[in-house]
């Protein structure tokens, strides 16, 4: 029989992280080695304290609240297809203070729990976070535990599998849990040296004005102050907002720093269409319609080389299967395989991003009108697929994609590999002037409402 959702949670929350409360049970050894602190990390005293109990067997008058912690990390990544349901107040005895006690927050989402611990099984093997392995998890529910540095630990909880039989539900619920040990962090404490933590969430309000400007908040200065000084901002903002900007593409190594990433290097098709996914769903996460899905791994592959198996599978059919990568299933017989390694090319930049700022259909377009509108001395080589999109990018004016990523130019060569910073600038802006949203937008208005 399947048990109510979040009564799963809170109890497997309990069984993982509660070790006091089982220290009689057959278990005990084995969730204290796996929450064990790192010999080298203890000698150092910085060591994150346990993630946070529940409230308690019962749901039943317990505290929570409907926003999201101003505290909530912003190198945790939200699932791209959840919805935020509210903050569980955790258990305190007197002596305990809210950084001890940690934080628990509880999603929803459409997905099963598979994707979703598939999807943070991805996220957190990347540089600067260390998965804790785990020994038997015979009796509990799937979950996921990860460190980030010496202060950051966080347990990702969903429901337990369905049996054979029975009805699964229509949404699955899970808990992100998280602890720090620096209790600056944790209270939202700021000094003159260290900015506020930006990702408030407000009440969503209607965009009446023009988007404003990037905002000059400092985030790994190393790797951004190596880019064009026009491009800085928008790198910081969608680090901001948790987009993993200085990430290697296809690189876990645990030596890999985000300080080494040079981001004027190429983007691949891979990282910008999980970049192009992430973001949109982040600017528009109070309009659930303008969301793209991700796709389920039952989906019939739209790619040959990209098959259920590969990690970005369910980013790159969903787009796919929204039409905004163009494949067989939008009627581009030639596009059979996806090339994930492959290089973004500024023309296919333009393909791909600006069906999602117009949300129509594209006017049509000739080398002519390309001449005409933009001046380029070469819109003969502009591949004549792509000549609708570079066509409708020119009429959002100042924000358009290539003014933003390439600034003025008379050549716009299509050809030429598109870095992760004039990515980053692309991926700012969604939308028309007037009715379009930016990156702090998001940041401003994140609360997610219900599909």
């Amino acid at each position: 029989m399947f048990l109510k959702p979040v009564s799963v949670s809170l109890t497997a929350i309990a069984l993982l992280i509660g070790l006091s409360a089982c220290a009689n049970s057959p278990n005990s050894e084995t969730l204290e080695r796996t929450f064990a602190a790192d010999p080298v990390l203890e000698e150092n005293g910085e060591i994150p304290g346990e993630p946070p109990p529940p409230p308690g067997p019962a749901l039943e008058g317990v505290e929570g609240s409907s926003e999201l912690p101003q505290d909530f990390p912003e190198t945790i990544p939200p699932y791209p297809n959840a919805e935020f349901i509210r903050t569980i107040a955790p258990n305190e005895t007197p002596e305990s203070t809210e950084a001890d006690a940690g934080v628990l927050t509880l999603w929803q989402t459409s997905d099963t729990a598979e994707q979703v611990l598939d999807f943070y099984e991805q996220q957190f093997n990347q540089p600067n976070w260390e998965i804790v392995p785990q020994l038997n998890q015979t009796g509990l529910q799937p979950s996921l535990i990860a460190r980030q540095g010496l202060d950051l630990l966080v347990n990702i909880d969903v429901e337990p599998q369905i049996e054979m039989g029975e009805t699964p539900p229509e949404r699955v619920e899970f808990l992100i849990s998280y602890v720090r040990s620096n209790p600056a962090e944790t209270s939202g404490e700021t000094s003159a040296d260290q900015p506020p933590n930006t990702i408030a969430i407000e009440t969503a309000t209607p965009v009446s004005q023009p988007p404003s400007e990037p905002s000059a908040t400092p985030v790994t200065p190393t790797a951004i102050e190596q880019v064009p000084e026009q491009l800085r901002p928008y790198l910081r903002d969608l680090e901001n907002v948790g987009i993993a900007i200085a990430q290697p593409s296809g690189n876990t190594s645990a030596n890999a720093t985000a300080s080494t990433v040079d981001l004027n290097q190429g983007i691949t098709r891979k990282q910008f269409a999980r970049w192009l996914l992430e973001v949109n769903n982040k600017i528009y996460a109070n309009q659930p319609g303008k969301q793209v899905r991700l796709a389920p791994t039952t989906a019939n592959p739209a790619f040959s080389d990209v098959n259920s198996n590969h990690p970005d599978f369910a980013v790159i059919q969903g787009l796919a299967e929204a039409g905004i990568i163009p494949s067989a299933l939008s009627g581009d017989t030639s596009a059979t395989t996806f090339r994930p390694d492959a290089i973004v090319t500024r023309e296919q930049l333009l393909v791909w991003k600006v069906p999602l700022d117009m949300r129509r259909n594209l006017p049509s377009a000739s080398v002519d009108a390309i001449k005409e509108s933009w001046g380029f001395q070469d819109a003969g080589k502009i591949d004549p697929n792509a000549l609708r999109a570079v066509y409708a990018d020119y009429q959002n004016g100042d924000r358009s994609n290539i003014r933003r990523a390439f600034g003025y130019t008379t050549l716009f060569q299509p050809k030429k590999e598109v870095t992760r910073a004039e990515a980053a600038a692309a991926l700012w802006f969604f939308g028309v002037p007037g009715e379009g949203l930016t990156v702090p937008d998001a940041m401003k208005n994140s609360t997610p409402v219900a599909p």
